[in-house]
């Protein structure tokens, strides 16, 4: 049996397209899947302070003994909102082992944050972005950026940009099982 010249083409047609269709699901699929951790020294991740919106410091003892997520975001950052609820879900399961922290990546940014949180009822701890963070966990390259530490406070996972919500749970439950 002959394949006319007419064909070919269409055949080659039809490879290219199942081609392209699986490069774009496994370019999809990556933007879905954490990217590689930022960088976070776990010495300095021991040194940071919590600094709450008011300006006053968040004693160590709010979070001593229980794992945390730090979640870096802005109030204009989409992926940031669609994280907020499911922090919230993580914190309201974890039962008081864990401490989910949203950090107001910038200053300006600080007095919306606070009205957001209020309008949606989320109830974790919001602090602003501080000198202390800076120097533990650096600038975030991308919002949102989480940290998920131990209850050491040791760097278990960290994460630029969204974060399924069943990785989340994932990371979550790695930061209370650690030492």
């Amino acid at each position: 049996m002959s394949v006319s010249r007419g064909k070919k083409p269409k055949n080659w047609l039809a490879i290219a397209e199942v081609v392209g269709i699986v490069l774009l699901g496994v370019l999809l699929l990556h933007r879905l899947l954490p990217n590689p951790p930022e960088t976070a020294s776990a010495a300095n991740a021991k040194s940071f302070t919590l600094t709450g919106m008011d300006g006053t410091a968040i004693p160590p003892s709010a979070y001593q003994g229980k794992a945390l997520v730090l979640n870096y975001w802005a109030p204009w950052c989409p992926p940031c909102r669609v994280e907020i609820p499911w922090l919230q879900k993580l914190q309201n399961e974890e039962n008081g082992r864990l401490v989910v922290v949203g950090v107001v990546a910038e200053p300006r940014d600080n007095e919306h944050a606070v009205a957001m949180m209020r309008r949606l009822g989320i109830t974790y701890l919001l602090v602003q972005n501080s000198d202390s963070l800076q120097a533990a966990f650096g600038s975030p390259s991308a919002l949102p950026t989480s940290y998920y530490l131990s209850p050491s406070l040791h760097v278990v996972h960290s994460v630029k940009g969204l974060v399924p919500e069943y990785i989340a749970h994932r990371y979550a439950s790695d930061a209370i099982g650690a030492k």
